[in-house]
């Protein structure tokens, strides 16, 4: 008793091991956790969006054989360029050269201009930074129209990037400081309070670390767009930049996946929220998901094509692989571990089991035995509750039956006597001749009456022992021989001789009505004896 006591708390111990080897933690604030899961979810369905994007210019790439006016189709082609920007890098450059091709051949300065400006565009996110340089010096920026907002934003991508590329403080400073004077080129082209100038200004504090101002425009801007496009996306990255900067990494995250979620429902190949998170996920130690995004954002720059996006990555890469590789063989070496302690529990139940399966042998047998006994003592009970109401109602009956042949014999006794005085010697002797039919009867519808009255339903269960065309009608109250020979056997009168007797057959009569009888059964001899002992018995 005192070793099954003690298994909850050993097995308690053992669950608290269990859940220690797994790593079990709960980390991260409920919004941040469920809008990860959000994340997951886009991630799994990327083929999805893949394809939405793709049927989206595979539509436009069909109506430009109906076109015939260049201008028409440098402006599909424009069109097609924006769905390839942030797509494929090697699509967007052969659409571009194509449009280049038609704006040189309209003589549309303007338009080469621009187009020119979005191959240096892709080139600088591309990481082909001189390949860019040449193109952003080729143009001059004075003589720019409505291509100078264009020319603006692709120059902070281009410096961006080399920010970015550099490992050098002094190079990257003046990097910074030649943004900060195109973000004011920037400023100064749209109207004070317009949604390009308040989202420009607002680039503007951050680089200038006014970040509460840079935060507040921002997020209106934000609450304003819809959160699924690319525009929101963008934003979305400029609020989790901020949030960094001030130090809140749970807010960084939060709109880190917001823009992640946009990107991938967009299918934007070149993006860097996701990468950003990726980063962000592993420094606090959540490997799994750093190493999924990583993967993911890896895939991503191939789909590109941006050898700049793949050197970024590489530089982190391999350190996340690294650790999640430790991870998993951490987890192994822990799985193993549970292993042998779930073996060990398993031992232990077994152990517990065979005890109990044990026990419970031990009780059944106890309680089989005890049923048995029961059953004896009840069994006896029965027979003896019979056995004495056999005795009750049967001495009654031979007493009144004795008492009735007395006073017979007396009649007979005074009445011989009467006739020997009268010397009638002849009448006493036709007395004394006369048949004991009369007398016989009476014996018989007594016992009947008697039995049946102990017995009633005895017919009734008797002839269910017998084949339905051989059961007995019999009048209400009385036996025949047949049936009255097994009721002398239900009371227990099992001596053929003694029937016999009482019947005034001889044995062999007797017991050829008993095995007639026996034939027409439904049972076996022995069977159907058995039977008819039990009939009437209060447990059969």
């Amino acid at each position: 008793m005192q070793l099954l006591t003690s298994i909850p708390k050993f097995l308690t111990v053992i669950l608290v091991i269990v859940t220690s080897a797994t790593g079990i933690t709960a980390s991260g604030s409920e919004r941040t956790d469920s809008l990860m899961t959000v994340l997951d979810d886009a991630i799994g369905n990327m083929a999805k969006y893949l394809d939405h994007r793709k049927e989206l210019i595979h539509e436009l790439k069909n109506g430009l054989d109906t076109l015939t006016d260049p201008r028409d189709i440098y402006q599909r082609n424009s069109d097609i360029i924006d769905l390839y920007e942030s797509f494929v890098s090697d699509s967007a450059k052969k659409y571009i050269n194509d449009n280049l091709v038609i704006a040189r051949n309209l003589g549309d300065t303007e338009k080469v201009h621009d187009t020119t400006i979005r191959m240096a565009l892709i080139y600088a996110m591309n990481g082909q930074f001189l390949n860019a340089r040449d193109l952003f010096d080729s143009i001059d920026y004075n003589s720019l129209g409505v291509s100078k907002a264009r020319y603006g934003w692709a120059r902070l991508k281009y410096l961006q990037n080399l920010m970015i590329s550099t490992d050098e403080d002094s190079q990257r400073e003046l990097y910074h400081l030649e943004r900060l004077a195109w973000r004011d080129s920037l400023i100064n082209l749209f109207g004070v309070g317009s949604y390009l100038y308040r989202k420009e200004i607002a680039s503007r504090y951050i680089e200038t670390g006014e970040y509460d101002k840079a935060l507040e425009i921002f997020q209106e801007v934000y609450d304003k767009s819809d959160p699924e496009s690319h525009g929101a996306a963008m934003v979305a990255k400029s609020l989790a930049d901020i949030y960094d900067l001030k130090g809140d990494e749970e807010m960084h995250k939060y709109y880190l996946i917001l823009s992640s979620i946009a990107d991938i429902k967009q299918a934007v190949k070149e993006n860097e929220s996701l990468l950003a998170l990726a980063e962000l996920l592993y420094s606090s130690g959540e490997i799994d998901r750093a190493y999924n995004y990583m993967s993911v954002a890896l895939e991503d720059a191939n789909y590109y094509n941006s050898s700049f996006k793949n050197s970024v990555i590489a530089r982190v890469y391999p350190l996340v692989e690294m650790s999640y590789i430790e991870k998993i063989n951490a987890q192994q070496h822990r799985i193993r571990l549970v292993m042998w302690l779930v073996a060990l529990l398993a031992v232990i139940m077994a152990i517990i089991a065979l005890m109990f399966y044990k026990q419970r042998q031990t009780i059944g047998r106890s309680r089989a035995d005890l049923a048995k006994a029961n059953q004896r003592l009840e069994w006896a009970s029965t027979k003896l509750a019979e056995a004495n109401l056999i005795r009750e109602r049967y001495v009654g009956y031979f007493m009144h039956q004795c008492s009735l042949n007395v006073d017979k014999l007396d009649k007979f006794r005074i009445n011989v006597n009467r006739k020997i005085k009268a010397n009638q010697i002849e009448e006493v002797y036709v007395m004394s001749s006369r048949p004991l039919e009369k007398e016989l009867d009476e014996l018989y519808e007594n016992f009947d009456r008697a039995f049946l009255n102990l017995y009633p339903n005895f017919i009734e269960e008797f002839n269910n022992l017998l084949q339905p065309e051989y059961r007995y009608a019999l009048p209400k109250g009385r036996l025949n021989t047949p049936v009255r020979i097994f009721a002398l056997i239900r009371m227990g009168i099992t001596d053929m001789t003694q029937i016999a007797g009482f019947l005034h057959y001889s044995v062999q009569t007797v017991y050829n009505y008993k095995s007639k009888v026996r034939k027409n059964s439904i049972l076996t001899s022995e069977e159907f004896e058995e039977k008819v002992k039990k009939i009437g018995t209060l447990a059969q």
